[in-house]
């Protein structure tokens, strides 16, 4: 479980984008945070000095500010910083402030994989913190949370667990596994499957059951069970969504429904 889901989450008037000015500074050695602060950086070169440790900042950079903190930063005039930044406070579900646990064990500093839905996420909290629409400030809470979630993702002890190669290997494998989900009545083929990998056939086979737990083939037909039965129970009849999911064969189709869930179609139509 995340460390930070039974925190409330309170906004205040501090969010934005900026693209910081030439001569923008940033000191607080002598006044310390009194709050979060998200703070993401989207471009430029610059330098934060965090609690005495100095990191050099770089695109997909994000902070955790945290109360109590000591801060400075400087950026490169000719390729200046543009950042999100995101000012909050937290309390625990008996509505004490936070005192050093929690949402402070999650590291100060780490680097997006940019695979990640983040950056969409941060332009999304502040258009909705500006339009003032309805449940503005509940929809900019989930997005929040949303957000801690994929930096607690991004965090060494997590990212650790899987290397580089291993990650985007199981993103394309994810994304092959989607694909099919989207469409579970096409015929695919193993080499077109490959094709959107970018793999070999053979490759792209081992690869798929390692990651998934279980062959493409399997995969495959489990998806179109699992589609035929919720449109069994919308109402429509077996032949319909044989005919629906490709099958030629009504017959076919019911013998690798009940191969796959112990029950026939029918049943599932009756139970309806």
């Amino acid at each position: 479980m995340s460390v930070f889901t039974s925190q409330e989450l309170i906004l205040n008037e501090y969010f934005g984008k900026v693209i910081c000015e030439p001569n923008w500074k940033w000191s607080r050695k002598e006044v310390p945070f009194h709050d979060y602060d998200l703070w993401y950086v989207w471009d430029g070169e610059g330098e934060v000095t965090l609690n005495g440790t100095l990191h050099q900042v770089r695109q997909g950079d994000c902070f955790l500010f945290r109360p109590g903190d000591f801060t400075s930063a400087k950026h490169n005039p000719e390729r200046p910083l543009t950042v999100t930044f995101i000012h909050f406070a937290a309390k625990r579900d008996d509505h004490a402030y936070l005192n050093g646990d929690a949402i402070s064990q999650l590291p100060s500093l780490v680097n997006f994989d940019p695979a990640e839905a983040h950056e969409s996420y941060l332009d999304r909290f502040i258009h909705v913190r500006m339009s003032g629409a309805f449940g503005h400030e509940e929809e900019a809470v989930i997005l929040l949370r949303l957000l801690l979630l994929l930096f607690e993702r991004q965090s060494p002890a997590n990212q650790s667990q899987v290397d580089p190669a291993r990650r985007s290997l199981n993103r394309v494998m994810m994304d092959v596994a989607s694909h099919i989900m989207q469409d579970p009545s096409h015929q695919y083929s193993i080499d077109e499957l490959a094709q959107l990998a970018h793999l070999s056939p053979r490759y792209f086979s081992l690869k798929f059951k390692e990651v998934m737990g279980q062959t493409i083939e399997s995969y495959m037909i489990e998806k179109r069970i699992e589609r035929a039965t919720y449109l069994l129970k919308l109402g429509m009849n077996v032949s319909e969504v044989a005919e629906a999911l490709g099958y030629r064969s009504i017959y076919f189709f019911s013998r690798q429904y009940k191969k796959v869930t112990g029950i026939t179609p029918s049943m599932i139509r009756i139970r309806s």
